[in-house]
């Protein structure tokens, strides 16, 4: 039998990381709504969310490593994230904060599974892999 298993990097580069994360959080969000016609419009929603957690992450992947703390930080996001897709949705923007509150928390409730899902995903794939390695003098 053939081991292929020493080619797997010692250390996954971040950007395939923060990428798979991010869509392990997408994929449940996304499928149910999904239609061959918003598939371009999803793809550039995809790759426009790696663009923006990108810098957030590899800021942090060195700095902040346990896994409650990327959790929360991550939350915190989510939070800012829901809270402002309530402001620019025509149906919620106008409405008062007591109104649009229960929104808000609705929508984090409903993201919670898929972020800690790409949370998990992220420490898996970068924070672990960075533990057992000693940083290069490149990083």
């Amino acid at each position: 039998m053939i081991s292929r298993f020493n080619q797997w990097p010692e250390r996954p580069h971040p950007v395939i990381a923060v990428m798979l994360a991010l869509a392990i959080c997408a994929v449940p969000i996304l499928l149910p709504h999904f239609r061959l016609q918003d598939l371009m419009a999803n793809l550039f929603a995809y790759f426009a969310c790696c663009i923006v957690v990108y810098p957030v992450a590899a800021l942090l992947r060195r700095r902040v490593t346990s896994l409650p703390s990327i959790w929360g930080i991550a939350m915190a996001l989510l939070f800012g994230v829901c809270l402002y897709h309530t402001n620019i949705v025509a149906e919620t923007a106008k409405l008062p904060w007591p109104q649009r509150q229960p929104i808000v928390i609705d929508k984090f409730l409903f993201n919670l599974p898929q972020a800690t899902l790409g949370v998990i995903a992220w420490w898996l794939l970068v924070v672990r892999p960075d533990r057992r390695s000693p940083p290069s003098a490149t990083d």
